[in-house]
């Protein structure tokens, strides 16, 4: 079996490999001419391979004969071009980072009964009242006392949370309601409405703790 390898121009392709299967298996590559030959094959039928760098792989059937040297010419066609690169992603946005919060002024440390706090700042007949306990950096610590309903109240750029000292009452949050009683505890996140109402003869007596605002002054 003697092999040409050229382009569809004629002109001759060196370096393409060659697979020959069949009654006999061989395999080779073209010489600088795109020649090969394959000698001393058994008579038959065979399929050719032509592969290589640059050209669009072909196959062929060819049968050998007794007595003839079986000539294969071959045109390959050249391989299209790959696709360009995709363009690099664009950076990401450099975002900025949000500014930090202010802390008020550090406070002093306390130590309080709030027992005797209740005597001496209760609320008696009086709608509500609020007795600062603590306020340094960004947490302030109150004793809210509640008779009439609390107006609704919503912090923007705070957490709060509420422990009953005393009485009973009602929490909405979010326009839902809860029974509260001494001992409770609630969390509230910012951003979130909420409101109390007091239960029973007795004032709501609530302990809070807002953080994430600076303290107007320091305690």
């Amino acid at each position: 079996m003697a092999i040409t390898v050229t382009t569809p121009a004629g002109s001759t392709l060196p370096g393409i490999d060659v697979t020959v299967t069949g009654m006999t298996d061989r395999n080779g590559t073209t010489n600088d001419s795109g020649q090969l030959n394959f000698p001393g094959l058994q008579i038959g039928n065979y399929r050719l391979r032509f592969s290589g760098d640059g050209v669009i792989t072909l196959e062929r059937d060819v049968t050998v004969v007794r007595g003839q040297v079986l000539q294969v010419d071959v045109a390959l066609n050249a391989a299209p071009k790959p696709p360009p690169p995709p363009p690099a992603p664009a950076p990401a946005p450099v975002v900025a980072a949000p500014p930090k919060t202010v802390a008020g002024p550090t406070g002093q440390p306390q130590s309080m009964s709030i027992v005797e706090l209740l005597e001496k700042d209760f609320v008696g007949r009086n709608p509500r009242r609020e007795s600062l306990l603590s306020c340094s950096g960004t947490t302030r610590t109150t004793m809210l006392q509640v008779n009439d309903p609390l107006p609704e109240r919503m912090y923007a750029d705070a957490d709060v949370v509420y422990y009953v000292l005393g009485g009973e009452g009602t929490m909405r949050l979010n326009g839902k309601d809860s029974r509260i009683a001494t001992n409770g505890f609630l969390s509230v996140p910012r951003g979130a409405s909420h409101s109390f109402e007091r239960r029973g003869n007795r004032p709501l007596v609530l302990l809070v703790v807002l953080g994430g605002e600076p303290c107007e002054s320091a305690k």
